[in-house]
This record gives C-alpha cells, sequence and structure tokens, in this order.
C-alpha cells in the first residue's frame, strides 16, 4: 500500500478521532457480547456435562421405584461378555434426629467402585458400620438411629448404625453434590435389617462395547416396564439440546449487537465521506485514483474495526469472569469455569472487521464512483 494512502487515512481517523471512537465503542460491545456468552455458554456446557459424569459415571442406570430388581437379574448382566461391571445398590430414605437421610445399601466387595471419598475415619468392613455425609455433623465412634420408612401406612424400621467415617462425596460426585445427608451402610446388612432379601432398586452399569448401550437399554426396558432406564449418552443428549436452544438466544443477541455497528458503521462513513466530497473531487484531479482512495477509506474502517475487535473481546472476557465473581459474592451457585478460548475470541475480531466493512461498503463505492465534476457540482 503506497505511502499517500496510509497518510489519507491516518490524517482523517485523526481530525475525526471522537467520532471513530464511538465507532470503535459501538463495534466493541457487540464483539464483548459475542465474546463473553460463549465463554459462558461453553463454561457452562463443560460444567454441567462434568457434573453429569459424577452424577452419572455409567453407562445405563436402572431404577425402580420400589425394591423388586432380583439377584438373578444382576448375575445375568455379568454374565453378558460385553458387560464390564453391574453394581446393584439399594436406596432408602430415612430420618436421623430431625434430618432426612438418603440410606444407601453398597457391596462392601466392591466399595471402591462408589469411589468415597473420606473425610475423617475409614470404610465400613462389617454390618452395621456406616460412613455418614459431613453434612449430618456426626463424629466417627458415635452410634446413631435411623427410622426407615417402607411405605406411608407401615411403622418405620429401625436400624442402629455405628459411624466409622465421615465423608465429602461419593460415587465420583453420585447424589454427593445434591446434598442429601447420605448413609452408606453395607448392603447385604441393609437387606437383612429390611427383610427384603436379594432384592435391590438400583444397578449402575458399566459397557465395554459402546455401541452396544442402546440396544440393552431397549432391552432392559422391555423387561422390567415398571423401572426407569437412563443412559449417558441420552442425558448428554439433552444437555446438548439444551445448550443449542441457548446458544441460539445468545445468537440473536449477538446478532442484533452487530446489526448495531454495521448502521453505526455506515452512518458514520456516510457523514464523513460527504463532509470530505470537495477533497475526494480534490484527489481525483490531481490523479489518485478511485482505487487509492477506496484502499484509504478501507484502511480506516479496518483499523476500526480490528481495534474494536481486539478491545470487545479483552472486555467480553473479563467481563464474564467479573459476572461470575459478582454471582459467587451474591451466593449464587455459579462455579462454572470461564475459559479462555483463542477460537472464540478471534472470530470476534474478524466478525467485527466484517462489521465495519459491511457498513462502510456502500458510503465508500459512492465515493469512488463519482466523478469529479459531479462532486463539484
Amino acid at each position: 500500500m503506497s505511502r499517500h494512502i496510509t497518510m489519507l487515512a491516518v490524517s482523517d481517523m485523526r481530525a475525526r478521532r471522537a467520532r471513530y471512537l464511538l465507532l470503535v465503542v459501538v463495534i466493541a460491545i457487540g464483539a464483548a457480547l459475542m465474546v463473553a456468552l460463549s465463554t459462558i455458554s461453553i463454561g457452562a456446557k463443560i460444567y454441567v456435562q462434568n457434573q453429569l459424569y459424577q452424577i452419572f459415571p455409567a453407562d445405563i442406570l436402572v431404577y425402580s421405584n420400589s425394591i423388586d430388581i432380583p439377584y438373578a437379574f444382576v448375575e445375568s448382566l455379568r454374565s453378558l461378555p460385553y458387560v464390564q461391571s453391574a453394581e446393584p445398590v439399594v436406596m432408602l430414605t430415612g430420618t436421623l434426629g430431625n434430618k432426612t437421610v438418603t440410606l444407601l445399601g453398597v457391596p462392601l466387595s466392591d466399595i471402591g467402585y462408589f469411589d468415597v471419598e473420606l473425610e475423617a475415619g475409614r470404610l465400613p468392613h462389617a454390618g452395621g458400620e456406616a460412613v455418614v455425609d459431613s453434612t449430618l455433623g456426626v463424629s466417627p465412634g458415635r452410634d446413631a438411629t435411623i427410622y426407615v420408612y417402607r411405605s406411608s401406612v407401615a411403622p418405620p424400621v429401625e436400624l442402629r448404625v455405628h459411624v466409622v467415617g465421615i465423608m465429602s462425596n461419593l460415587l465420583k460426585g453420585f447424589i454427593g453434590p445434591m446434598s442429601l445427608n447420605l448413609v452408606v451402610v453395607p448392603l447385604d446388612w441393609l437387606q437383612q435389617g429390611m427383610g427384603i432379601g436379594d432384592f435391590y432398586n438400583m444397578v449402575f452399569i458399566t459397557v465395554s462395547d459402546k455401541s452396544l448401550i442402546q440396544p440393552l437399554a431397549q432391552a432392559l426396558k422391555q423387561r422390567y416396564p415398571r423401572a426407569e432406564v437412563y443412559t449417558q449418552q441420552s442425558a448428554l443428549s439433552t444437555i446438548d439440546r439444551v445448550f443449542n436452544m441457548l446458544n441460539l438466544f445468545f445468537l440473536v443477541i449477538e446478532a442484533v449487537a452487530f446489526l448495531a455497528g454495521v448502521l453505526t458503521t455506515f452512518t458514520v462513513m456516510s457523514i464523513t465521506v460527504r463532509e470530505r466530497m470537495g477533497e475526494i473531487a480534490l484527489l481525483k484531479a490531481t490523479g489518485i485514483s478511485g482505487r487509492d482512495i477506496a484502499l484509504a477509506f478501507t484502511l480506516e474502517v479496518s483499523s476500526v474495526g480490528l481495534l474494536g475487535g481486539v478491545a470487545g473481546g479483552v472486555a467480553g472476557y473479563f467481563g464474564a469472569l467479573g459476572i461470575k465473581d459478582l454471582l459467587t459474592r451474591l451466593g449464587y451457585f455459579f462455579d462454572v469455569p470461564v475459559p479462555f478460548i483463542p477460537s472464540i475470541f478471534a472470530l470476534g475480531v474478524v466478525l467485527s472487521l466484517l462489521v465495519a466493512l459491511a457498513g462502510a461498503l456502500m458510503p465508500v463505492y459512492r465515493a469512488v464512483t463519482l466523478r469529479p465534476l459531479e462532486i463539484l457540482r
């Protein structure tokens, strides 16, 4: 690009710096919104997916409202060559003192699968021993009485447990983040105390061949129509659909912001071209081509677009961090990651540049296609 084109662009930007600064701000708003909303959306999706992996670590979960899943069913699952594990669980609701608790019976032989995170004490080794949630405020070495309700009309079953450990989490996050006041006990002891025999109401299934997850889930639904069968894949698909709808809403907001940038650029450049008609005529009369004049205007709006995009991208990222900090300070749970994503930042800069060029296209075209005599007239 020749020197005189650069000088024309720089001199005009200096003469109209307040106008161009306003244009930078308008374009930056669009870029900031895009970067902030996209960053928050991606961070929230990552957080929700991580929570799902923690709450739902198995490929398939079979859950029944009543304790009617037999031992033979679990053994038949384990006999399948593509099933890595099938872990049965009994989950009941009870009371400990004045608190509602979730009583979870897990097999001691496979307790490592449930990934209990201890804060103090140890894992249960025998019947009657329990690990309790830290929210219950019970210390290791204490005895506790839990009343478990089998139905709304039957009297509660009294279970006395000896607390041997305090936990902060279970099954890589399963139920733990929901703060359900968990009490984990040996499965066989709970079955015996409740008189339910070798029956369960929940089974976690992990499959080695992921292509067989859906066929197995369909077969389980047909075999146990009263039970609920959930797959991790369907849960992830639901998350994707929810965030796609959210991103569509964000896209409308971003489009409006960028459209405002296009209209503002069009207005500013139209006024600028109108004010410089005499100068354009003089430049053409002295032999400067319309192409060089167009390049000078393009250099101006490109500089404005790039500056607005960079400023907006930086403001959008730190704005997302600020929103997270503000919501956290106000007591709202918003512990989502706010990652810096170079591709999103670059997209914001590119779109800002395109917005500036799109808004300037018609005014610049009008300026370079007019003849000097027509301009002077």
